[in-house]
């Protein structure tokens, strides 16, 4: 069974053929110059954080994922070690509050080419946000006047036009209500650690736990009350 954390991992692969995983864009929100200029996290391998209060388990035995960081792109790359070009690269945007968008370009004729995720960052640890459902997202929509809205083949929202601080702003909402839902259905973040793959499972350093907290505690204030 695939954990939560690996799952979200392969979002970043999934989103490239299947838009439900992500956020669809025909504009460009993460050009060169609006990328992190350096790493939101440090490069190395992202285990899964098991717990939701100290003492926290870090699961490197399995659920690991290494990324890397191309200073010269300003972008993350998920490896793929099983099958290399299945790896995904990703431009990365800040958002403020802790926020980012991490953006990935599909090779298609379609004009919704960017595929967009939200994750959340501190430290050296990071939780992505599952992209909302078909039905909460035309809902979210419908709020968002400023920005130009058209569906793709299998009927969900994209943005087929609007200003970037408008996307974002559109985004920020997104991973609020993203977060709302998860507290509605008592559901735990789900939180990745910097650690080292293939090591046995073991109970989070002082200076882990600190960064998954403070990525528990993120998570807790931009969730809606």
């Amino acid at each position: 069974m695939i954990r939560k954390f690996l799952f979200a991992m392969v979002a970043f692969g999934a989103a490239l053929a299947a838009s439900a995983c992500s956020y669809g864009s025909a504009v460009d929100v993460a050009p060169y110059n609006a990328r992190v200029s350096k790493p939101v996290i440090a490069a190395g391998d992202y285990c899964e954080v098991q717990g939701t209060a100290k003492p926290f388990t870090v699961v490197s035995n399995e659920d690991c994922v290494p990324i890397t960081w191309n200073q010269q792109a300003r972008a993350y790359t998920m490896v793929d070690l099983e099958d290399p070009e299945e790896s995904v690269t990703a431009n990365v945007v800040s958002m403020g509050l802790g926020l980012y968008l991490a953006q990935m370009t599909v090779e298609t004729d379609k004009p919704d080419k960017y595929q967009i995720l939200v994750f959340i960052a501190k430290g050296d640890a990071f939780a992505t946000l599952s992209a909302l459902d078909d039905e909460p997202l035309q809902k979210l929509t419908e709020k968002h006047r400023r920005l130009t809205f058209a569906k793709d083949a299998t009927g969900r929202p994209y943005v087929s036009a609007g200003k970037p601080g408008h996307i974002k702003a559109f985004l920020k909402d997104a991973a609020k209500e993203t977060l709302r839902q998860m507290k509605a259905e008592d559901e735990p973040v789900s939180v990745g650690v910097l650690d080292k793959a293939g090591a046995p499972i073991h109970e989070a350093s002082k200076q882990q736990a600190k960064d998954i907290e403070a990525i528990l505690k993120l998570a807790k204030s931009l969730t809606p009350k």
